[in-house]
């Protein structure tokens, strides 16, 4: 699994639909919602970070541009997918 690039994003993903699920179970107030859903885009960072800082990367003139992106992306994700994993978490404590 490690040795396909791309693939350990899956973790990150699940652990930001279940971060979302328990604190919708939870009702937890929603600036605790976010910061898991930050706290996923980075560990989803950290674990492709292989991929993302290699030599060929870091040689680029634009690296710091494409590093900012790179975390963006993952915020949005983490934070987007976490918030609708929270609905569904309300949904089903109803």
């Amino acid at each position: 699994m490690s040795q396909i690039q791309g693939l350990r994003i899956l973790a990150a993903v699940a652990a930001a639909f279940v971060w979302g699920v328990a604190c919708g179970w939870a009702h937890a107030p929603f600036w605790l919602v976010v910061a898991g859903g930050l706290a996923a885009a980075a560990f989803g960072f950290w674990l492709e970070r292989a991929a993302l800082v290699d030599a060929e990367t870091r040689r680029r003139p634009d690296f710091p541009l494409i590093a900012a992106a790179g975390y963006g992306f993952f915020a949005i994700i983490g934070i987007g997918l976490v918030s609708l994993s929270y609905l569904l978490g309300e949904w089903l404590n109803r």
